[in-house]
């Protein structure tokens, strides 16, 4: 869905902004991915990319860090799950009013 308005609104060689980068976070999150590599790889960002994102998304609170060192994990709080499903919505209503208009 977040691909078909993509492709709708903006050349495929455009840049994702900072918010989409941190909704796909969530989303990949929301999906029970846990660790960070995993979300980093899932949600095609770099390293430095994600550790940013992932360290504003716990400070605003979205998601939750555990365990220490290597061992950390992170996972959506029902706020991060809210603004998801929100962003979701908003989106499948984007597409299919725009599907509409091109029809």
């Amino acid at each position: 869905m977040a691909q078909v308005l993509s492709s709708l609104a903006r050349p495929t060689t455009a840049r994702r902004s900072a918010f989409e980068v941190m909704m796909e976070i969530l989303r990949v999150a929301a999906t029970g991915c846990v660790k960070p590599t995993h979300i980093m790889y899932k949600s095609n960002t770099s390293w430095t990319v994600l550790q940013k994102n992932l360290e504003t998304l716990v400070v605003a609170g979205f998601m939750q860090q555990s365990g220490e060192g290597t061992r950390v994990q992170y996972s959506i709080t029902s706020r991060g799950l809210e603004v998801v499903q929100a962003y979701t919505n908003l989106v499948d209503r984007t597409v299919s009013y725009a599907v509409e208009i091109q029809s």
